[in-house]
């Protein structure tokens, strides 16, 4: 590279860093310091808390700066280079950056955990490095070698691998693999879960429990994620339910599903289809604002009584006033 072009992506390189990064000038001890402090310590984070700019990869063998060529990768921006042991960490540079806590875009993030997941493969790096520091390529203490200022899409980093397979599932899921296992599962527990947590000011208790199922899971991989990405991911999904799953939305939705008719797969649905679909009766007495009849509702009101549920939690799924609910249960005596 060019020494005007190598200025140039040094000063873009630290301009790109996060604003208080953690650092260290031995690892084992981390300090969060102003980004002017952080950029003369041996080691340094090069992603933002919640977004990717690089792939860092962590190659513990002699003769490893030079790994990606000998394999046909394409080159990194940077190889910093340990001259005692000849061990490298090797940086690529994205052309955009990648979220990795928000829950609307979680397709970006699988991908670049795919493609994570397939060069630490191929490169032989090590599959527990926690990617929080690095080596940083600005200390005298290592030799680095700035290889291009090129900024690389996904599509183009894919291109030279394969990707079938990656990334690694279960309790072997390393670096972002671990963020995108933890994400669809915790979302998929917290979509059906939540309904259990609706009472006035639950949120608090709502995020509590996604953090401490998310802890739980995290738990169960050979290397779990630090805390703090656990948080964040709790956080995110706990937030994004609540904005997509309040008993608001619920009702309203199945509001909309009431206007749309009781019929069921072209025939009549039972009472407990109705209650279901939240659909209106299109016979057996006049509806009710609810969308059943006066003996459908007074019959789920009974049966949902007999299942154990609260007089709010049946007034709830019906979509009619507790008072309701008690006339109910205290005429049916």
């Amino acid at each position: 590279m060019k020494t005007n072009q190598l200025n140039l992506f040094k000063s873009d390189f630290i301009e790109s860093l996060p604003t208080k990064p953690y650092c260290t000038d031995e690892l084992g001890v981390t300090f969060i310091r102003p980004k002017l402090t952080a950029i003369n310590k041996k080691y340094i984070q090069v992603n933002r808390p919640s977004t990717d700019l690089y792939l860092v990869f962590d190659l513990d063998y002699e003769y490893s700066a030079l790994a990606w060529s000998d394999l046909n990768l394409p080159a990194p921006a940077w190889a910093a280079k340990n001259p005692i042991n000849g061990h490298s960490h090797l940086g690529y540079a994205l052309s955009v950056g990648v979220c990795t806590s928000s829950m609307a875009r979680l397709a970006p993030l699988k991908y670049l955990a795919a493609i994570q997941s397939a060069y630490t493969e191929k490169l032989k790096a090590d599959r527990s490095y926690a990617r929080l520091l690095t080596k940083n390529p600005l200390h005298e203490a290592w030799q680095t070698t700035w290889w291009t200022d090129e900024k690389y899409t996904l599509d183009y980093l894919a291109d030279f691998v394969d990707l079938t397979g990656h990334p690694l599932r279960g309790k072997e899921s390393h670096g972002l693999g671990r963020n995108c296992e933890l994400f669809e599962n915790v979302a998929h527990w917290a979509y059906k879960e939540v309904r259990e947590y609706w009472s006035p000011n639950y949120k608090s208790k709502w995020q509590d429990a996604v953090v401490s199922h998310t802890e739980a899971l995290n738990a169960q991989f050979i290397e779990p994620l630090p805390y703090s990405e656990v948080k964040s991911i709790s956080k995110s999904i706990a937030n994004f339910v609540i904005r997509h799953f309040s008993p608001e939305k619920f009702r309203e939705s199945q509001s909309i599903k009431g206007r749309k008719g009781g019929l069921i797969g072209g025939k009549r649905g039972s009472i407990e289809d109705k209650a279901k679909a939240g659909r209106i009766s299109k016979g057996g007495g006049r509806p009710s604002k609810s969308g059943f009849s006066r003996e459908e509702r007074e019959s789920l009101v009974l049966k949902k009584k007999a299942q154990g549920l609260s007089n709010r939690a049946i007034a709830d799924d019906l979509s009619i006033s507790s008072s309701t609910v008690s006339l109910i249960l205290r005429n049916s005596r």
